[in-house]
């Protein structure tokens, strides 16, 4: 039997839960559309269609701390991804856009997040040109360059219908060009010091592993030259027949006959070929 203390605190915890249940549904009516996770995505796509990439990125950052495991979670991402790419933070795109391939190998458009994997690669690779962005990448290391190409490589190879492949496809001929390059600006230092047979080497790199990029003529003057000072007459007269051929308005040609390039006097062969080094 209860006593009038006990009915007096039934009735004020009553009443406390039902003011409890009316301030919640009064918040939850005051809830702006934005504060949801709706309301975050679509503020987030209003930010990418006018180009405020930082912004989106902040809205995107902030939807995926509210609602890790909503119904945009992987939508997001991918909109993160890009938005990181577009403001030319590659680095950061680059690492989201792996994660992204990783937890989601079966998402219907992943095969973005590995456009954009790769592509970070690319242009990490071109970034890093000096302070004044002018260094040709041929002047570089290749090791980036070879790791950014062999990203687009996989991605051609894992998506070989995907509406990305055409840029993939011009960023994989501007690398073999810049990786070509490099292969005979080292040659061009071997044969300076008169090593004639790491020079063919290097020039043979381009032949073997970049066939028809513009240095390949630059590569086949390098091999007449090495094989000239080698005495491998038979090998020079095949690497000139083929560079007559193939490429017969190239400058060695100028005066009618093949002239050989004036390697020691003043870098007259950087200037003469292709690579573009030198003003």
């Amino acid at each position: 039997m209860f006593t009038v203390a006990q009915s007096a605190k039934k009735v004020s915890q009553m009443a406390f839960l039902a003011l409890a249940i009316l301030l919640s549904g009064c918040a939850g009516l005051g809830k702006s559309s934005q504060d949801t996770e709706a309301g975050y995505y679509k503020t987030a796509q209003t930010h990418l269609d006018k180009r405020n990439y930082s912004l989106a990125i902040e809205r995107l950052t902030d939807l995926q701390s509210r609602f890790p495991f909503g119904r945009y979670t992987q939508a997001a991402a991918l909109d993160l991804i890009y938005a990181r790419y577009q403001a030319s933070d590659y680095a950061t795109a680059l690492i989201e856009a792996d994660r992204f391939t990783r937890l989601n190998p079966e998402y219907p458009a992943v095969d973005y997040a590995w456009f954009i994997r790769a592509m970070s690669y690319y242009r990490l690779f071109l970034a890093n040109r000096g302070i004044f962005g002018k260094v040709d990448p041929a002047m570089r290391s290749p090791e980036q360059g070879q790791k950014a190409f062999f990203a687009l490589l996989d991605f051609t190879d894992r998506f070989p219908n995907s509406t990305y492949r055409e840029p993939v496809l011009t960023a994989m001929i501007v690398l073999k060009d810049a990786l070509a390059r490099h292969e005979l600006v080292v040659a061009d230092f071997y044969i300076r010091r008169g090593a004639w047979v790491a020079a063919a080497e290097r020039a043979q790199v381009v032949i073997q592993h970049y066939p028809g990029v513009s240095a390949e003529a630059d590569a086949l003057v390098v091999l007449v030259e090495a094989y000239g000072t080698l005495n491998l007459d038979e090998d020079r007269q095949l690497s000139l027949t083929r560079l007559q051929q193939s490429y017969p308005t190239h400058a060695v040609f100028a005066s009618g006959s093949y002239q050989a390039p004036k390697w020691a006097e003043d870098r007259w062969w950087l200037k003469l070929l292709t690579l573009g080094l030198t003003s």
